[in-house]
């Protein structure tokens, strides 16, 4: 049976047909985490069961439980499968300039995130949103604080290569580099034009780097 959403078609396994394969432990689990992220995406933390996860791998309850000991587990590690894309993407850039850096990540961030619908951009979200102070959102908070003192480095490190303004406080520009992400990723979510995200990004983005540059147009 088909169904529809406003996000995607599929069939009722989000994953697509049960790999009834058997599959080494790194397989299955990288595959649980896969069907999880996708299920994030449709029903949202509190309606990912166990039952859900097992299903759509095709694996029986008990068998899901030989590879991780709790729901928690589960979305905790995909959550951090999301997270280690991000850093991918964050070391993705090999140009010494910070500004040349920061420039290299926005052309590729939308491409990379927030036009990933159903495998990046809304599970994302249901992280971010978790309000139960449980594991999962522990778990979430520490690594976002995390993420957030790698751009803290990143901004510092303009800072002493004079790239970066040293006037502007880094916490600020931490802060306006996360609001143009949201921005962005919250744009292609709510299915905004495509054309007019893209040049309003652009143009956010690049308003910001020439701010904060030390060798921006209006001041050379």
């Amino acid at each position: 049976m088909t169904r529809t959403s406003a996000l995607f078609t599929e069939t009722d396994n989000p994953t697509g047909p049960a790999d009834k394969r058997r599959l080494r432990g790194p397989e299955r689990r990288a595959q649980i985490i896969e069907a999880t992220l996708r299920l994030v995406a449709k029903h949202g933390l509190a309606g990912t069961s166990m039952s859900l996860i097992a299903d759509a791998v095709g694996i029986s309850n008990a068998a899901l439980y030989r590879h991780f000991r709790s729901r928690e587990d589960i979305l905790i590690a995909a959550h951090d499968a999301l997270i280690d894309r991000v850093y991918a993407w964050l070391n993705s850039s090999n140009a010494s300039n910070v500004i040349d850096r920061l420039r290299e990540m926005g052309e590729s961030h939308a491409r990379l995130f927030s036009q990933d619908i159903e495998g990046f951009n809304v599970p994302m979200f249901q992280f971010i949103t978790w309000i139960p102070k449980d594991r999962v959102h522990e778990h979430v908070v520490r690594r976002r604080v995390e993420m957030l003192r790698w751009y803290a480095d990143l901004i510092e490190e303009g800072k002493a290569q004079g790239t970066i303004r040293a006037d502007i406080e880094t916490d600020l520009i931490v802060a306006e580099l996360f609001a143009w992400i949201w921005w962005e990723d919250l744009s292609y979510l709510e299915g905004l034009d495509r054309e007019s995200t893209l040049k309003g990004s652009a143009n956010m983005f690049s308003r910001l780097l020439d701010r904060i540059s030390t060798s921006a147009p209006e001041r050379r």
